[in-house]
C-alpha cells in the first residue's frame, strides 16, 4: 500500500523540461474540423505539444517544419541538447523548489526522460544510437535534493514507450505510435536506467510515461524491483489505448483536465503556459500543475510564477511533508 503521503497531498507539481524547451514551439490548437487535409491524416504532427517538436520535424509539411527552417535553418534537433546543456550554468534548483513549496506543494515531479530520449541524469547506461545524449550535470539529483530539502516528495516521470532515438519513424497518428514502440535492445535499455533511477534516486512516485516496451514478466520484475527498493512508494499505471501495461498493485495517479491545449512543455506563443492541473481519481495526490521551464536560460516564465503565486494564496494548508 502506498505511503499515506500520497492520500494527504493537496498540490503536486509537473515540471517537464527537455531540448525541446530550447526553441519552446508547437503550432495553436485548430479545431478538427478546420485542419488541413494533411493534418488530418496525421494529427500527431500538427500537436500543439512542444514537447514534441522533434517529431514534426519528420513531416516536411507540418507547422514544425516550417517554423524550424525560418528560424533555425537545416539544425539538427540534437544541437538543441548543446544550449539546453549551456543553460544549466544559470539554474537554481533551490529557487525552483523554495517556489514549489510556496505555492504549497507537496511534492514535485520532473520528468527524466521523454520521448526525445534526452535523460536528465548522467546515466551510465550507454545508449547506443546517441552518445551522451544525457546531461552532464546531475539535474535530476540536484532537484531531488532541493525538493526534499524543502520538505516535497520526489516524483520522476520516464518515457519508455516512446524513445525517438532508437526509433525515430515519424508518428502521424495512434497506429503509428504503436508501430514506433522500440523493440530489439531498448526494452533492456529501458529496464536498465529505469533499475538505475530507482536505485539511484528512490522516488516515492515513479511514473511511466505511455506504456512499457517489454513483457509482462518484465514489468513484474521491475514492478518488484521498486517495491523493493521504495517499499511504499507511488507506481502509476499509463493508460493507453494500444498496449496494455499490467504492474500488480498500481493505480492511475492522474486524469487530466485539459487547458489550454499546449501540452506540458515551455511553449513560448501559448497564451497561458502549459496545460495546468490534473486530479488524482483514486482520491490521492491531489491537484498536479504542470511547469515548462525555458529551455535557453534554465528559468521558470514568469506567467507560470505568478500562476504558482495563485496557487500559493488558494492552497491553504501547506505541505504535508512525512
Amino acid at each position: 500500500m502506498a505511503d499515506s503521503w500520497w492520500s494527504r497531498a493537496a498540490l503536486g507539481i509537473f515540471v517537464h523540461w527537455t531540448p525541446a524547451s530550447v526553441p519552446g514551439w508547437a503550432p495553436t490548437r485548430v479545431p478538427a474540423d478546420r485542419l488541413p487535409a494533411a493534418a488530418r491524416r496525421a494529427p500527431l504532427a500538427w500537436t500543439p505539444h512542444a514537447e514534441w517538436y522533434e517529431n514534426g520535424l519528420r513531416f516536411p509539411g507540418s507547422p514544425v517544419a516550417a517554423h524550424h527552417r525560418a528560424a533555425y535553418g537545416n539544425r539538427p534537433y540534437a544541437s538543441f541538447g548543446g544550449d539546453f546543456q549551456d543553460a544549466l550554468t544559470g539554474w537554481d534548483p533551490a529557487g525552483w523548489a523554495r517556489a514549489f513549496r510556496a505555492a504549497g506543494a507537496d511534492y514535485a515531479v520532473l520528468v527524466a526522460k521523454h520521448h526525445d530520449g534526452f535523460c536528465l541524469w548522467p546515466s551510465t547506461v550507454t545508449n547506443p544510437h546517441r552518445a551522451r545524449w544525457h546531461t552532464r550535470r546531475d539535474v535530476l539529483g540536484e532537484f531531488a535534493e532541493a525538493v526534499r530539502a524543502e520538505g516535497m516528495r520526489l516524483g520522476i516521470c520516464y518515457s519508455a514507450g516512446l524513445d525517438w532515438t532508437f526509433d525515430a519513424r515519424p508518428i502521424g497518428t495512434a497506429a503509428h505510435a504503436r508501430a514506433a514502440v522500440p523493440r530489439g535492445d531498448y526494452p533492456a535499455y529501458a529496464g536498465a536506467q529505469l533499475r538505475e533511477l530507482i536505485r539511484r534516486y528512490r522516488p516515492d512516485l515513479l511514473w511511466n510515461d505511455t506504456v512499457w516496451p517489454g513483457t509482462d514478466t518484465d514489468v513484474r520484475r521491475l514492478t518488484e524491483y521498486y517495491r523493493f527498493v521504495v517499499p511504499r512508494g507511488v507506481l502509476n499505471r499509463p493508460l493507453t489505448p494500444y498496449r496494455s501495461l499490467r504492474l500488480p498493485g498500481a493505480r492511475p495517479p492522474y486524469g487530466l483536465i485539459p487547458g489550454d491545449g499546449s501540452g506540458a512543455c515551455h511553449h513560448r506563443d501559448s497564451p497561458s503556459g502549459p496545460d495546468p492541473v490534473g486530479v488524482g481519481p483514486d482520491g490521492g495526490g491531489g491537484r498536479l500543475l504542470a511547469v515548462g521551464p525555458r529551455g535557453e536560460d534554465a528559468a521558470i516564465p514568469d506567467q507560470q510564477l505568478r500562476r504558482l503565486e495563485g496557487a500559493a494564496r488558494d492552497a491553504g494548508p501547506g505541505p504535508t511533508g512525512g
